[in-house]
């Protein structure tokens, strides 16, 4: 049975290294937890979860790497408390590749339930109140219920969908909302004019070119800004959830090499696919330190910290 309730936070904005991957410069993170319980999810082994495994066990999570997906820990004071942060900030970060946006979420997703997304509602008010550019990166469609400020120049909207197979999804995103839905959520936020993003990541290895073809061919409908890409890597505790789970194609890329070599071809896929779609100018690489020396150091460079080709509205300067 999960493990639910509710956490305080001091404060709910922190800023974030994730400039280095386009993404942003702070990040919110709505709730400790997430019950997607997607097998290949990277946050277990960050500091958000090993440095509050105590904390964790003490509120009744017998192990909160291996039963990911089994808790979620709601900060329902967010709003209140980031306004009153907002309403005396006297200077706000804006690194060339971060453009000085917020991520709501990096840990966790921002619609994942009710309750989640009321707080996520709440939090973008108070950042649009104050001017503020706001990412939003979810695998849930709760978020069309939020059109009425979504659809505005300094929001963006996107959707983790690493491939289309409702059948996969079950597998390795079993909490998840089916890809199918999340297309589908995908059309009605674009016919509503709200501004999207595509998180096609983490791609899983058995992906062959005209799997990237046929996803390609489907974001192009949603004529998203940007697409962001990256593997699955399989070397972490999720490694251990994904076999635990019975995923035996994760032993494919459970080695740095075979993971590095399988990244670069599958990297190679993706650039055939969006050239054939003329989606090459939308692409956005994630690459991962550990790939130098398998990857041409120019290539990785090229897309480490960089922007992405999105535009914003320009900031309000903090007095």
């Amino acid at each position: 049975m999960a493990v639910q309730g509710k956490e305080s936070i001091i404060d709910p904005l922190c800023r974030s290294n994730l400039s280095k991957k386009g993404l942003c410069d702070y990040v919110i993170n709505v709730a400790t937890g997430c019950i997607h319980g997607c097998k290949f999810c990277y946050v277990t082994s960050t500091p958000t979860i090993r440095m509050r495994e105590k904390v964790l066990r003490d509120r009744g999570v017998a192990d909160p790497q291996m039963d990911w997906g089994q808790y979620l820990f709601v900060r329902e004071g967010i709003p209140e408390i980031l306004d009153q942060k907002l309403s005396r900030k006297r200077s706000w970060d804006e690194t060339a590749a971060g453009k000085g946006v917020v991520l709501l979420c990096s840990t966790t997703d921002p619609y994942q339930n009710r309750q989640c997304a009321q707080v996520t509602r709440e939090a973008v008010k108070v950042l649009l109140k104050y001017d503020k550019r706001v990412r939003i990166l979810t695998r849930s469609p709760l978020w069309v219920n939020d059109l009425d400020i979504l659809v505005h120049p300094n929001v963006t909207v996107g959707m983790s969908l690493p491939h289309l197979s409702d059948e996969l999804s079950r597998q390795i995103e079993p909490g998840a909302p089916f890809p199918s839905d999340r297309l589908k959520a995908l059309t009605r936020g674009q016919r509503a004019g709200c501004r999207l993003f595509i998180a096609m990541a983490p791609t899983p290895p058995m992906m062959e070119s005209s799997d990237f073809n046929d996803h390609l061919e489907q974001l192009a409908l949603l004529n998203p800004e940007i697409i962001f890409w990256e593997p699955i890597n399989a070397r972490g505790t999720n490694g251990k959830r994904m076999l635990a789970a019975g995923l035996e194609w994760a032993k494919s890329v459970m080695t740095q090499k075979s993971w590095a070599s399988r990244f670069v071809e599958q990297w190679d896929m993706l650039e055939a696919a969006a050239d054939a779609t003329q989606l090459r100018d939308r692409l956005h690489i994630w690459p991962d330190p550990e790939l130098k020396g398998y990857v041409e150091q120019s290539r990785f460079d090229y897309w480490w910290n960089r922007p992405t080709v999105e535009t914003w509205p320009v900031l309000q300067k903090t007095a």
